[in-house]
């Protein structure tokens, strides 16, 4: 028997179609609801789902005003305000295509970014202090005003598989992957609803992510919308210490965030007592079990966990409908089909094998590419690979064991060990430098470079050179000086040999 499980359930994507018509359609329902809650600590912005819609079609109308064209890429700078999905959504719902990125990405790694997409505009919340030259640059303030003043826009429809975003991953070289995805991938995600969420229009879901993250751009907006429920979304300034009264006071009915909230949550004295939450989501990396059974003693609610990834989104999850097996992800939703494959042959291996975690290549939710590259990693077979290990029980619960390339995994983000490596070349004095993931304490894992000097080098110079460099979540949290990197048999430096070397290792990290 083979590593495969599928499932047909899913109907296909209507011919003409809209991204952000789709997720809008249940505006009409109940109009004055609250379609988004932006809270602070001084309260909440709340915007309902009738002045959202009409407030992104007339952002739409604007864009178009200015000069900006169906097919254009604009990249969009903000953090978590109103005005990123009003940006997002109109943005889609006249043809133009966001690229939504980081409000933290340094200045270096912006323009290594607009080298890339060549966007024909910028939406930023700050001034960028760099001229981008034939760029226009478009203020958040600009489209705050869009979306209050004109025509309302119509709904541009189309094909199903052209493209209406791109987000952008780490691969394992420097250079960052703008993953293209088509209109229908929120239809694919309509599997979500029942398979890993749970979710009605009666539920109000608060996530704990930046709004750029697709994690959090499809969890905690695109969903709860698309099927008429209320997204709140956290301030940019609030901390983790924040939440458990945000849970409270919003009477929030699901949670959602990386596995490294949960621990944070529970190494905190608060109490953890959520009358109004239903359940809690997870996904980004693997949730521990440890993490899941403190949790579910402390709160008396549990976590449902979700694998994805950027170029995919969530396809195996699991809850209280299908059930759940310990040290298991979850099973593939209804409508997937997922194998474990041979990494060399791409042929799915018998069940209870290890191999490499596949989706289908005609998946809806499947990008639809690389920006500027020719093939997706399926390169035209019938399963499109991960990365990440795992194995297939004869139920099609699937167990996850890492990843089988060197991507690095801070807070949930994935990351590329060249990108943080080359981020110190210039360094004078610097000989060799190996990024790795770090296990610190149980559930604790952070980025650790090891590094050897010619000079008189230390951890203080290392953190200030890539200050502007590289955006918080992809900066170390370990620095180890040595005289020599060691290696294994063939001359080769293992990150994961490092990983487990200094695992459990007694330091302080920032």
């Amino acid at each position: 028997m083979k590593s495969v499980y599928k499932d047909k359930s899913l109907a296909n994507c209507p011919n003409q179609f809209n991204l952000a018509e789709y997720v809008l359609e249940k505006s009409c329902k109940n109009p004055t609801k609250s379609a988004l809650e932006i809270v602070s600590r001084t309260g909440k912005q709340s915007v309902s789902f009738d002045e959202l819609k009409n407030r992104i079609l007339r952002t739409g109308n604007n864009l178009i005003r200015v000069g900006l064209k169906p097919e254009d890429k604009i990249l969009l700078r903000l953090g978590n305000t109103v005005t990123f999905p009003i940006a997002y959504l109109g943005a889609i719902s006249v043809g133009i295509i966001p690229v939504p990125t980081s409000s933290s990405l340094t200045k270096h790694e912006l323009i290594k970014l607009i080298k890339v997409i060549e966007p024909k505009a910028i939406i930023t919340s700050e001034p960028l202090g760099t001229n981008f030259h034939n760029t226009q640059i478009i203020s958040e303030t600009d489209i705050e005003e869009f979306s209050f003043e004109g025509r309302k826009a119509k709904f541009k429809r189309g094909n199903p598989n052209r493209l209406a975003y791109i987000v952008f991953t780490s691969g394992t070289s420097n250079t960052p992957r703008g993953v293209q995805h088509a209109h229908r991938a929120i239809w694919a995600r309509k599997s979500m609803h029942s398979d890993w969420y749970s979710l009605t229009s009666n539920d109000r879901l608060l996530h704990a992510g930046g709004l750029n993250w697709t994690y959090t751009l499809g969890t905690g907006l695109l969903d709860p919308w698309s099927i008429g429920a209320t997204s709140i979304v956290l301030k940019d300034n609030l901390t983790i210490s924040d939440i458990p009264n945000v849970i409270k006071n919003s009477n929030a009915t699901l949670f959602a965030a990386v596995p490294g909230v949960y621990r944070k949550l529970l190494e905190q004295n608060e109490e953890l007592e959520f009358p109004s939450l239903r359940h809690c989501f997870s996904a980004g990396e693997k949730l521990s079990q440890n993490i899941h059974d403190k949790w579910r003693k402390r709160t008396k609610k549990f976590i449902y966990e979700a694998f994805g990834m950027s170029e995919c989104s969530t396809f195996i999850s699991t809850n209280e409908n299908i059930g759940s097996e310990i040290h298991t992800i979850g099973r593939p939703q209804r409508g997937r089909k997922v194998a474990i494959i041979n990494k060399g042959t791409y042929k799915p291996v018998p069940i209870g094998e290890v191999g490499i975690i596949a989706i289908s290549s005609q998946d809806q939710g499947l990008m639809i590419g690389y920006h500027n590259e020719n093939a997706i990693k399926s390169n035209g077979k019938e399963w499109f690979a991960t990365g990440d290990l795992g194995r297939m029980k004869a139920d099609g619960f699937i167990e996850h064991l890492g990843r089988a390339d060197d991507i690095l995994n801070q807070g949930g983000f994935r990351v590329s060990p060249k990108e943080i490596e080359n981020a110190f070349l210039d360094l004078e004095g610097l000989e060799n430098i190996v990024a790795f993931n770090l296990e610190i304490k149980k559930d604790t894992n952070v980025i650790a470079v090891i590094f050897t000097t010619e000079a008189n080098l230390f951890e203080e110079e290392l953190r200030k050179h890539i200050e502007e460099r590289l955006a918080d979540y992809k900066k170390p949290r370990v620095y180890i000086k040595v005289n020599t990197i060691p290696t294994v048999n063939n001359g080769k430096i293992s990150r994961k040999k490092l990983s487990e070397t200094y695992k459990g290792m007694t330091i302080d990290y920032a």
